[in-house]
């Protein structure tokens, strides 16, 4: 009996058994069926992952050049020494024999040699950067010698103008995590700032691929296959450097800005800050006290005057007045009155620049002799919301929409929700339509704002790819304002005749001159000393030529004193170039055959 209860233990162990190895069976079956079949790509791609290592190729990044094809950002072609350390018998005696032809000191041996010994050895070590062919072109004959050893060609971004185009262009440097996460590579060049940054995505081309069969170690095997880089886009710019370089050099060594404007286009043929710095420093390593001394320098040589500095527009804001008075029929805008050089307003005296007075004076005479009482007179009929609404109607206040980054809007009174109220002093208002008090504008806005005095009221946005909208103005406001600043620079007696009068195309324009800090209401003169940094801001703007507007420009020389002594001559250095250069493209006349004489009788 009791042999047959251990049979039946010891057959249901069997039958566990074999139930259990079926159960195995079939697990291992539905495993291997889910690994061969079900996940088999997957596990390929993994595979391939493993065995293949695809590296990123930097494309060449895309030329500048200004309207006629010179460049303004371009690439230069530099060398690099690399070593690939697996391939070098003796990675030390190698360094030794390329000190000697690569001029390096002790310092960078040592440093050298502790790079490659932290390297991989299948992976090229940079060993020197940024070399030109004079000093490669020894190594590169004995390359047969330097097993291992490899020369490469590069590039390396250069601006050939410098100072000069710096805050057009901008800078670039290195991508950060932020743009890694966009899309750039670790050690790719990404624009910061001007052209470089606006059209980054355009310049920067696209990547190409290497893909390499690597072993379990992640040493290369062999390239299975490579994709080249496309170079990014050449960018044609509007800029005409012939231009960019008079305004530069008319400027001297004054703070200033200068934009130049097509009237009928808005493409900018010039844009100018100064003072600028040398974009090449980012490129080829910056000093960390350079930056410093940029930062701190007092006059803000990182700060882009033309489309950030906000400046009171002065006397060039009587142009806004004007056609204010005119658009809202204010009795003095088709009247006269006394300019006596004084103008009492309660226990106040707003003076006239003249001390002696203007005389019995009108809008014309207003405009080309810059009268400021006559203005006083006029914004006080007006008030600020018409004052302020007509210089919104012309761009000021708000963005032109460049394509630069950084732009600032400027400042009109009341322009914001907070800063709106009920009523304003009549003081306030006074200063106002004389284009000081709180008014700022950017020489960029003044620009348009010309360029739509000359194009009939077209407020063009000032950028490559152009766009405009039209102010609403009467035809005859316009030429009632043109007359007037044609006859700023045509009559002896025009703030601007001096310095504009004898170029070779007419211009049209108004100087300013915009207090930098308050002076005494009462006081008789400007016989004080006064230091630099207290110095009036100089204001030109204009258009020409006056029968037939093709560019619009605006000079502000910061601490400059007079429009008319300051800003005008570095506007009439701009359109004696460009009047030059009109002269220059204009074909020849053609040749008159010679009707032989006749005989004498």
């Amino acid at each position: 009996m009791s042999g047959l209860k251990s049979r039946q233990r010891f057959d249901k162990r069997i039958l566990v058994f074999h139930i259990g190895s079926l159960l195995i069976l079939l697990l291992l079956t539905a495993r291997l069926i889910d690994l061969q079949w079900l996940q088999h790509e997957n596990l390929a791609l993994q595979a391939d992952q493993n065995r293949i290592d695809v590296v990123p190729i930097l494309p060449t990044r895309g030329e500048v050049v200004d309207d006629e094809g010179r460049g303004v950002a371009v690439n230069r072609v530099l060398f690099q020494v690399q070593m690939i350390p697996e391939r070098v018998d003796d990675p030390d005696k190698a360094i030794k024999a390329l000190a000697i032809m690569l001029h390096w000191d002790d310092d960078t041996i040592k440093r050298l040699r502790r790079r490659v010994a932290h390297a991989r050895a299948d992976r090229p070590v940079l060993l020197d950067d940024k070399l030109p062919w004079a000093t490669v072109a020894p190594l590169a004959a004995r390359l047969h010698h330097f097993p291992g050893i490899n020369v490469l060609a590069g590039t390396e971004r250069l601006y050939p103008y410098g100072p000069i185009t710096s805050h057009l262009m901008g800078y670039l440097s290195l991508a950060q995590p932020d743009d890694i996460d966009q899309g750039a590579m670790p050690n790719e060049l990404v624009g910061r700032s001007g052209v470089e940054r606006s059209f980054d995505a355009m310049l920067r081309g696209d990547l190409g691929f290497q893909r390499e069969e690597v072993d379990a170690h992640g040493r290369r095997v062999a390239v299975l296959n490579r994709s080249e880089p496309h170079m990014g886009h050449v960018l044609k710019l509007s800029i005409d450097m012939d231009v960019q370089k008079a305004a530069w050099e008319a400027l001297g060594n004054r703070t200033g800005a200068v934009v130049v404007m097509n009237v009928h286009t808005g493409a900018l043929l010039a844009l100018v800050s100064k003072p600028g710095f040398d974009t090449n420093h980012f490129i080829t390593g910056l000093e960390e006290q350079e930056w410093g001394a940029w930062l701190h320098d007092p006059h803000k040589p990182l700060l882009n005057r033309a489309i950030q500095g906000a400046y009171p527009p002065a006397s060039t804001f009587k142009l806004i007045t004007a056609l204010a008075g005119l658009r809202y029929h204010a009795p003095l805008a088709t009247g006269t009155t006394e300019c006596k050089g004084v103008l009492k307003l309660a226990d106040r005296d707003l003076r006239c620049w003249k001390r002696e007075g203007h005389g019995r004076i009108n809008l014309h005479r207003a405009i080309v002799e810059s009268c400021d009482i006559f203005f006083y007179e006029l914004g006080d009929q007006l008030g600020m919301e018409h004052l302020t609404d007509e210089a919104r109607l012309w761009g000021l206040g708000q963005r032109t929409g460049i394509d630069l980054a950084g732009e600032t809007s400027g400042y009109l009174p009341g322009a914001r929700p907070e800063a709106k109220r009920q009523q304003w002093y009549r003081g306030e208002t006074m200063i106002t339509a004389i284009g000081q008090g709180a008014t700022d504008a950017t020489p960029l806005q003044m620009a348009r704002f010309a360029a739509a005095l000359a194009n009939g009221g077209l407020l063009l946005k000032p950028r490559l790819q152009v766009v405009q909208s039209r102010v609403d103005v009467d035809p005859a406001n316009l030429v009632i304002v043109r007359q007037a600043m044609r006859d700023v620079v045509a009559d002896p007696h025009g703030t601007a005749h001096y310095e504009l009068y004898n170029l070779p195309w007419h211009v049209a324009g108004k100087t300013g001159t915009a207090q930098v800090i308050s002076m005494a209401q009462d006081s008789q003169g400007r016989d004080e000393p006064v230091y630099d940094h207290h110095r009036d801001h100089a204001w030109f703007i204009g258009f020409a030529p006056y029968e037939d507007p093709q560019v619009a420009i605006a000079v502000f020389v910061e601490h400059g004193g007079h429009g008319g002594s300051a800003a005008a001559p570095v506007a009439a250095a701009v359109i004696r170039t460009l009047a030059a250069k009109e002269q220059e493209q204009k074909p020849a006349p053609p040749l008159q055959a010679k009707t032989p004489a006749e005989p004498h009788a």
